[in-house]
C-alpha cells in the first residue's frame, strides 16, 4: 500500500510528538536528578553543622553557634526548595523512584524546620538564658530572663513535636537502602534531642512559679534515707522549709522526725488501695509517707503533717537523698558542718549513712543531718557552685528518681506528672508494659546500707492467645559482716524489734504490673516469714513478698505477669533508688 502525503504528514506529527515527549521526559528526569543531587549534597552538610551548633552552645561560644546555625539554615532551606517544586511532587507518584523522591522531600522539609523553628530560636534566647548566669547570687535568682524566654521555648517545643511527627510519618517501604538509612538516622537524631528540649520547656514552665515569680511559695524538702528503704527512696529523716519569693530563696525552718509524734489516725483520708497495701502507718508516721510508691500521695501527706504541726502553707514538696547531696557537693565543692567535719562528694554517703550512727548519739544524728542540709543549701544559694555542674547533678538525680517533686498548683503538677520527677506509678504504652519494683524496709534499723539488689524483667509471647507475658526477677543479698548483730550499732541493726534478729535484713518487695494486667503468681528462692500477698492499685496488679536475709545470704523473688493491653513483648522498668543503685535489666524470656 502506497504512502499518501496525508499519511506521511501524520507520521511526521507522531514522530515529532514522541520526540518532544521523550525530550520533555528526559529534561524532567535530568531536572529532578540534578536538583536531587544538589539537595543530597546540601543535606549531607547539615549533620556536622548540627553537632557544631550543639558543641558551641555547650561551650558558651554563642558567636560560633550563630555562625554554624546560619550556615545550617542556608543548606536546609536550599535542600527544601530544591525538592518542593511541582515537577518533583508530580514524579512522586511514579513507581520505584516516587517513594524515594517523597522521602527526600520530607527529609529536606524537616531539616528546614529544625533550622528555622528550633535551632535559630534557641540560639536567640541562649544569650539571655545563660546557664552560667542562671544561679543564685546572694540567695536570689534573677527570673526575668527566664520569664522572657518562656514563649519562645514553648514554641520551640511545639515545633519539635511537629518535626517529630513529620519524620515519624515518612514512609520508607519501597525506598532504596540509602534513603531508608538516612530516614532512620534522622529519626534517631530527632529522638535524641527530644528529652533536652522537653526538659528545657518544662523548666521554663515550672521554675519561675516555683521560685515565687507570681508570689511567695513554701517549699518542703524531705531528706530520705536509703539506709532504711521506702518505696520512694528511703525513710524521711529530716524536713526543711524553704521560702521562695521573686527568686529569693531562704531556709526558714528545720525539723526532725522527733517533732512529729505518731498520730492516732491518718492525717488525711488515704486512698483505699494505699491503706490496703501499706496500712495506716503511711498517714500516721512522717517517716513512712514514702511506703507508697506514688509520690504525689506521699508528698501531700508530708505537707499536711507539716502544716498541722507548724501551720503555714506548702506549695511544693521535694524529696532528695544523700546520693543527691553527694552529686550536689560535686558541683559546690566541700562544705563544713557544725562540728567542724568537712563533707565532700566522696565521703558524704559513707558518713551520712554509716559513720554517723557509730559516731553520734540519736539526738546528735538529727543535728548532723540538719547541719549537713543547711550547709549544702547555703552553698548552693550563695551562687558559688558551678552552674553547669549543678544542673547536671540535679539532672542525674532526677533520672535516677532520687529527686522527686510535687506541686499543689494543678498547672505545674500537670507538667511534673509527665516526668520522672513526679514519682508516679509505672506508665505503660501499647507496646511496653510498665512494671515497678519497690522496696520497703521492715527491719526497723539502718541495715539497707548493706543491701545489694538486682532486678530483671523478661518478656515474650508464651501463650496461645497471643497475650504477652513478663517475668520479674528480684535478687537481694545481705552484704553485712557475718557478726553484724554484734559488731554494728544497735540503732543500725534495729534492736531486734519486729522479731528481726540483729544483723538480719527484712525487706518487703513490692511489684506493680501494668495497668489492666494480671498477676499470674509469685514465688521465692527461699522461705518467707510471710507468704506473698496479691492486690491491685489503680488498675494495676500488685504483689508483696517479705524476704528475710541473714548476713551473706541471697534470695530471689519471681513474679509472673500477663500484659493484657500490650501488643508487643516489652517492658519499661521502674525501681526504688537504692544506695548502691539497683542493677536493672531487660532480658529475653524463655517460654516453657
Amino acid at each position: 500500500m502506497e504512502s499518501t502525503p496525508k499519511m506521511s504528514t501524520r507520521r511526521r506529527v507522531i514522530s515529532i510528538t514522541v520526540a518532544c515527549v521523550v525530550l520533555v521526559t528526559a529534561a524532567a528526569v535530568g531536572w529532578i536528578g540534578i536538583r536531587g543531587l544538589i539537595a543530597k549534597q546540601e543535606l549531607k552538610k547539615i549533620t556536622p553543622l548540627v553537632y557544631a551548633v550543639e558543641d558551641s552552645v555547650a561551650s558558651g561560644d554563642l558567636g560560633a553557634a550563630r555562625s554554624a546555625a546560619t550556615e545550617l539554615g542556608d543548606h536546609a532551606r536550599l535542600a527544601a526548595s530544591l525538592t518542593d517544586d511541582p515537577l518533583w511532587r508530580a514524579a512522586e507518584i511514579l513507581p520505584i523512584i516516587g517513594p524515594n523522591l517523597a522521602a527526600g522531600r520530607q527529609l529536606a522539609a524537616a531539616a528546614a524546620d529544625v533550622s528555622d523553628r528550633i535551632v535559630s530560636p534557641l540560639i536567640t534566647v541562649s544569650a539571655s538564658v545563660d546557664l552560667a548566669k542562671f544561679r543564685p547570687v546572694k540567695g536570689a535568682v534573677d527570673l526575668a530572663p527566664l520569664v522572657a524566654a518562656t514563649p519562645t521555648i514553648v514554641r520551640v517545643q511545639k515545633a519539635y513535636d511537629d518535626v517529630h511527627r513529620a519524620v515519624g510519618a515518612i514512609r520508607t517501604d519501597g525506598t532504596l537502602g540509602v534513603v531508608s538509612d538516612a530516614v532512620g538516622k534522622v529519626r534517631g537524631a530527632v529522638d535524641g534531642v527530644g528529652p533536652s528540649i522537653t526538659a528545657l520547656a518544662n523548666s521554663v514552665r515550672l521554675l519561675p512559679g516555683m521560685l515565687g515569680a507570681d508570689g511567695p511559695r513554701g517549699i518542703l524538702l524531705l531528706a530520705q534515707n536509703p539506709a532504711e528503704l521506702r518505696a520512694t527512696g528511703g525513710i524521711v529523716g529530716s524536713l526543711v522549709l524553704i521560702h521562695a519569693d521573686k527568686g529569693s530563696i531562704k531556709l526558714v525552718a528545720q525539723a526532725s522526725t522527733a517533732d512529729f509524734p505518731a498520730l492516732a489516725h491518718p492525717v488525711m483520708p488515704l486512698p483505699t488501695a494505699t491503706e490496703g497495701l501499706f496500712g495506716t502507718v503511711v498517714g500516721r508516721y512522717v517517716q513512712d509517707v514514702g511506703a507508697t510508691p506514688y509520690f504525689p500521695v506521699a508528698a501531700q501527706l508530708a505537707a499536711k503533717m507539716w502544716t498541722t504541726k507548724f501551720g503555714g502553707r506548702i506549695d511544693e514538696v521535694l524529696a532528695i537523698d544523700p546520693v543527691t547531696i553527694g552529686y550536689l557537693l560535686g558541683a559546690t565543692g566541700p562544705v563544713t558542718i557544725a562540728d567542724g567535719r568537712q563533707l565532700d562528694a566522696n565521703n558524704a554517703i559513707p558518713f551520712l549513712l554509716r559513720d554517723v550512727y557509730s559516731d553520734y548519739s540519736s539526738s546528735g544524728q538529727d543535728a548532723v543531718f540538719a547541719s549537713a542540709a543547711a550547709a549544702v543549701f547555703t552553698k548552693v544559694a550563695s551562687g558559688s557552685a558551678d552552674a553547669t555542674a549543678l544542673v547536671r547533678a540535679l539532672a542525674q538525680a532526677g533520672a535516677e528518681r532520687r529527686l522527686l517533686i510535687w506541686s499543689a498548683h494543678p498547672a505545674e503538677q500537670s507538667v511534673i506528672a509527665s516526668t520522672t520527677l513526679a514519682g508516679g506509678l509505672p506508665v505503660s504504652t501499647s507496646s511496653a508494659a510498665g512494671v515497678g519494683v519497690y522496696f520497703n524496709d521492715a527491719t526497723g534499723g539502718k541495715m539497707d546500707y548493706y543491701l545489694k539488689s538486682t532486678v530483671a524483667v523478661a518478656s515474650a509471647f508464651c501463650r496461645a492467645d497471643g497475650t504477652p507475658s513478663s517475668r520479674v526477677t528480684v535478687t537481694l543479698t545481705n552484704t553485712a559482716p557475718a557478726d553484724a548483730g554484734q559488731s554494728l550499732p544497735a540503732y543500725v541493726t534495729g534492736y531486734g524489734i519486729f522479731g528481726v534478729i540483729p544483723g538480719m535484713i527484712r525487706t518487703r518487695v513490692v511489684v506493680y504490673g501494668p495497668d489492666g494486667g494480671l498477676l499470674v503468681g509469685a514465688t521465692g528462692g527461699g522461705a518467707f516469714r510471710n507468704p506473698s500477698r496479691a492486690a491491685t492499685d489503680s488498675g494495676r496488679p500488685v504483689s508483696i513478698s517479705t524476704v528475710d536475709l541473714r548476713p551473706g545470704v541471697t534470695k530471689t523473688v519471681v513474679v509472673d505477669l500477663l500484659n493484657v493491653k500490650q501488643k508487643a513483648a516489652d517492658a519499661i522498668l521502674t525501681v526504688t533508688p537504692t544506695l548502691g543503685g539497683t542493677v536493672a535489666t531487660n532480658v529475653a524470656l524463655a517460654c516453657k
